[in-house]
C-alpha cells in the first residue's frame, strides 16, 4: 500500500467526503457536505483532516473543541470517523485518531471524548484498543 498522507481538509474533498459519510451510515450529496464544509472549516472550534493515498481521499477524522462546565478547561470530541471499506484494516483509522489527539493537545483538552452507537460492537473494539474507555451512555431525543 501506498503512503498515508493526512492533512487538514479542503472544500475541494466534498465529493469524496460525502461518500465516506454515506459508508458511515449517512447518506450525504457532494452539495450538502459543501454546506456542511462551508459553516465547518471556518471556525476554529472545528477540525477536519483526511487521510490520503496518491491524492485520493480514503478517510477523514472530524472533532470540535468544547469547554466543561464542571471544572476548568476544554476536551475534545471526535464527531466523525471514517475510512473507505476497501482500506479498512490498515492503520489508517488509527492514525486518524492520532492525528486528531495531537490536535486536541494543541488546543489544550485534557480529554477526548465520542460517541458510538451500540450497533457499533467492531468500532467499540477498535477505540478500546486505542485506550479509550466506555463510560456511559448517550441519550438523545430528535428536536425536528
Amino acid at each position: 500500500m501506498s503512503e498515508v498522507i493526512i492533512r487538514e481538509t479542503r472544500y475541494e474533498d466534498s465529493y469524496e467526503l460525502s461518500l465516506l459519510m454515506g459508508e458511515l451510515g449517512y447518506p450525504t450529496t457532494p452539495e450538502e457536505m459543501t454546506e456542511r464544509l462551508e459553516t465547518l472549516l471556518p471556525n476554529e472550534a472545528y477540525a477536519c483532516f483526511v487521510a490520503c493515498i496518491n491524492d485520493q481521499v480514503i478517510g477523514m477524522i472530524g472533532l470540535m473543541k468544547g469547554l466543561y462546565f464542571e471544572k476548568n478547561g476544554c476536551y475534545a470530541r471526535i464527531t466523525a470517523l471514517v475510512v473507505s471499506e476497501e482500506f479498512r484494516g490498515n492503520g489508517i483509522g488509527k492514525q486518524l485518531v492520532r492525528y486528531g489527539e495531537e490536535w486536541a493537545k494543541e488546543q489544550g483538552a485534557t480529554a477526548i471524548l465520542l460517541n458510538s452507537g451500540k450497533q457499533r460492537t467492531d468500532t467499540h473494539e477498535f477505540y478500546r484498543s486505542l485506550d479509550y474507555d466506555d463510560t456511559g451512555l448517550r441519550f438523545i431525543k430528535v428536536m425536528l
